[in-house]
């Protein structure tokens, strides 16, 4: 088999495995904003699950510092660093 065979496969044994994001409801978007939005006015930890195309979700806990509606991102401060997230990838909060 050619290399090149090979890496082709194995592209598409990786794209099989790929998830679909799920669509969330517009009162889902809604809620998640608003905890977001709680989290920055109190200065409050919540925990942010990100959706992962392959493999299990992540979940992220700090404080949201920073919205940035252009960008359609938020900035979250764990552990004396911080993460930029984007909303999209934004699954649900807590």
């Amino acid at each position: 088999m050619l290399p090149e065979h090979k890496e082709l496969m194995n592209h598409y044994q990786k794209e099989r495995n790929r998830k679909t994001k799920p669509e969330l409801a517009e009162e889902e978007v809604n809620i998640i904003s608003q905890q977001l939005s709680d989290s920055i006015l109190s200065n409050s930890q919540i925990t942010v699950e990100l959706f992962r195309a392959f493999g299990q979700n992540a979940f992220k806990t700090g404080t949201v510092t920073k919205f940035d509606t252009q960008l359609r991102q938020i900035k979250l401060d764990y552990d004396d660093e911080y993460e930029w997230i984007k909303f999209d990838e934004i699954l649900g909060v807590s």
